[in-house]
């Protein structure tokens, strides 16, 4: 039984091609992948090695060894370098070991001829090798998903709470193991008298803490995503991790010495010399005590100024964000962390600059990067966002947004600290002539439907029910491979999970992206982040600013722009001259109904983010046409409000200069 469960856990780690896989529960075992694209020649060097490094992981595979990693290299070249590792399944009654990898050595040879890497599982073990270094970093492409085909039937609101938060404990459990090294997490919580929930997760044991954490993040961001929402049992698996859960015991937790820390000596513990017993007696006897006081004391003086410094943090916060103490304490940096990271915020290292204060690339005692925002120390509204931020983006994890990795709380000094994203924001390329070159139509599907993923995840699918307000393309950071996050959550706001819509006295956001019914009314719903969306997307097409015209800068450029090339029929006319490289013109076209949709003077004839992720991830789907009538505002209302704007705007985001953040009270 167990076998067979744990086969369907990393059954997914074979697939090394770029294909997300998702479908109800069918293992089909052994199951083995091959690289097609990158072989190697019969009786090359690269042969040669590939066959004793298979040797090498049967003889070392034994009833005690679950798992090995072994490397076939060259003095003098890389080329032939061969990387592998075998992993056994762990639990009670484990079979051989040994037998399991012999076979699996055998299998892959006949099944994976000429591949130069390559993976299989069977029922007992799986077994990687690769000519490309695979063991401590975290690879997350392929992906798999697979979810039970019952729906939960229940109180979901409920269910997906608990799911939300055993998840994220068997995520730390995984990654800080309280047992040997082996990284396996498991957690069962009663939902009901009657129901009860399973999960379980695990990780590469070579990674380090922090990326298994990383790693079991994004894979849990894509439970209630592109997998299992609403599902009694799924999971998410990367080459590097997988997490699991179900509404029936799927695991049997180990047992025996694998959950036995392993013993050590005490601190004192030595042989005596033969023949100076006596004197090693005498000695230990003066000698251990004062070691032992020594200890004491420096214990004691540790836990003291701990405390002292734990009560100063505990004061800060609940001064600052106050009964939400418990789970922001974790994030905290202290100031000389911060200032080490950054070479005390040297000229050199700032890489942005806003209202708010400054933005510095910083580098942690770890080797992680990261990027510092530091308010400006008497800025009374960087403080309202500054808190507002903490609260909303703490509690999120998704691939699409940006992780939080901590804040500084120091006298006057309020910093947010955040993943270092190397390629800045979507408007740095999307608004210059010549890197709005290197965003080829592919890439800007992709930065399309990660925007609206994320959204989504924020709208429906996180535990908060979050409306950004703030959407606009300096806010889209893009890391190395052009992915992208959302960033900037200092106007968020929490709603009720129940919430239609909510009405403001302080309208905030950015000239432009802000829908109708909240400039005017003070009405903002999920809906209002739709419309920014569309305006983005209307953006991405077309390479043009929201307020386009030379004429005047108003809020209806691109819409107006994009309406009339739909009214006129000819959609394709907006589509960005620059853009370079072949695309699909259904697709486009697709795109282009979507942003005219999301741009709907009337927010009751926007879709939702849920239909949008699905309008994008389908070619079959039949979409609505946008209504004919855009929403223009003229005359005086158009100059009061302008005017009114443009008096109370202040700038906010530290990667544009160019767009405004604003704040104003409605008519």
């Amino acid at each position: 039984m167990y076998s067979y469960i744990f086969s369907l856990l990393l059954l997914p780690i074979i697939f090394l091609n770029h294909t997300a896989i998702a479908h109800i529960y069918s293992p089909s075992l052994p199951f083995p992948h091959c690289s097609t694209n990158n072989t190697y020649a019969p009786n090359s060097t690269y042969d040669t090695n590939l066959k004793t490094l298979l040797s090498w992981l049967s003889s070392n595979a034994t009833h005690t060894i679950q798992i090995y990693n072994t490397t076939i290299a060259e003095s003098n070249t890389l080329s032939n370098t061969i990387y592998g590792l075998f992993m056994c399944r762990i639990g009670d009654a484990v079979p051989d070991c040994r037998d399991c990898v012999i076979n699996s050595t055998k299998v892959i040879t006949k099944l994976c001829p000429m591949s130069k890497e390559a993976i299989i599982w069977s029922d007992n073990c799986f077994m990687r090798y690769s000519d490309h270094y695979f063991f401590t970093t975290v690879e997350e492409s392929p992906k798999h998903c697979a979810m039970n085909e019952n729906d939960y039937v229940g109180q979901v609101e409920h269910f997906n709470s608990i799911l939300w938060d055993t998840l994220n404990a068997v995520r730390n459990l995984t990654a800080n193991p309280s047992f040997g090294t082996m990284k396996y997490g498991y957690k069962s919580v009663d939902i009901t008298a009657n129901q009860t929930l399973y999960a379980m997760g695990y990780c590469i044991p070579y990674l380090s803490s922090e990326n298994c954490s990383l790693c079991l993040s994004d894979a849990i961001a894509e439970i209630p995503t592109s997998c299992c929402k609403g599902k009694t049992g799924g999971r998410v698996i990367y080459p590097s991790c997988g997490i699991r859960f179900e509404s029936y015991p799927f695991y049997q937790l180990p047992s025996g010495s694998l959950l036995t820390p392993t013993p050590k000596l005490g601190p004192f513990a030595s042989l005596p010399f033969p023949g100076k017993r006596k004197h090693s007696v005498t000695v230990t006897a003066v000698v251990v005590p004062i070691i032992l006081l020594v200890v004491v004391l420096c214990l004691a003086c540790s836990w003291f100024l701990s405390r002292r410094q734990r009560k100063s943090h505990e004061a800060i916060l609940k001064e600052s964000f106050g009964n939400e103490v418990t789970t922001l304490e974790s994030l905290w940096f202290d100031l000389s962390e911060i200032e080490s990271a950054t070479n005390k915020f040297a000229k050199e290292n700032m890489i942005g600059k806003g209202g708010f204060g400054e933005v510095y690339k910083g580098v942690l005692s770890n080797g992680k990067e990261i990027a510092v925002k530091r308010l400006l120390r008497n800025s009374q509204q960087g403080a309202r966002e500054f808190k507002n931020e903490v609260l909303a983006i703490a509690q999120l994890q998704h691939r699409n947004l940006v992780k939080l990795q901590g804040f500084c709380l120091d006298g006057k000094e309020k910093m947010l600290v955040y993943e270092y994203v190397p390629n800045k924001s979507l408007d740095y390329f999307l608004f210059d002539p010549q890197k709005r070159r290197e965003l080829n139509w592919c890439e800007r599907y992709k930065i399309i439907g990660g925007i609206a993923r994320g959204i989504l995840y924020l709208h429906e699918d996180s535990r908060l029910k979050i409306i950004h307000r703030d959407l606009k393309p300096s806010n889209i950071l893009l890391d190395g491979d052009m992915n992208p996050k959302i960033s900037d959550f200092g106007m968020a706001r929490i709603v009720a999970a129940d919430n239609i819509a909510e009405n403001t006295q302080r309208i905030v956001g950015t000239y432009g992206y802000m829908s109708p019914e909240y400039v005017m009314r003070g009405q903002f719903s999920v809906k209002s982040d739709v419309f920014s969306f569309g305006i983005m997307l209307l953006e991405i097409i077309s390479g043009k600013r929201k307020g386009f015209s030379s004429e005047s800068e108003h809020v209806d450029g691109i819409r107006k722009y994009a309406q009339t090339k739909w009214r006129c029929e000819t959609p394709l006319e907006l589509l960005d001259p620059k853009l370079e490289g072949c695309y699909s013109e259904s697709e486009v076209i697709k795109c282009i109904q979507i942003g005219l949709l999301c741009v709907e003077e009337d927010h009751n004839d926007r879709p939702t983010m849920a239909k949008v992720v699905s309008y994008l991830n389908s070619s079959s789907l039949d979409l609505p046409l946008p209504t004919e009538q855009p929403f223009f505002i003229n005359g005086k209302e158009e100059e009061i409000m302008s005017r009114k704007m443009l008096e109370s705007a202040t700038y906010s985001h530290y990667e544009s200069r160019n767009e405004m953040t604003i704040e104003f009270y409605p008519r």
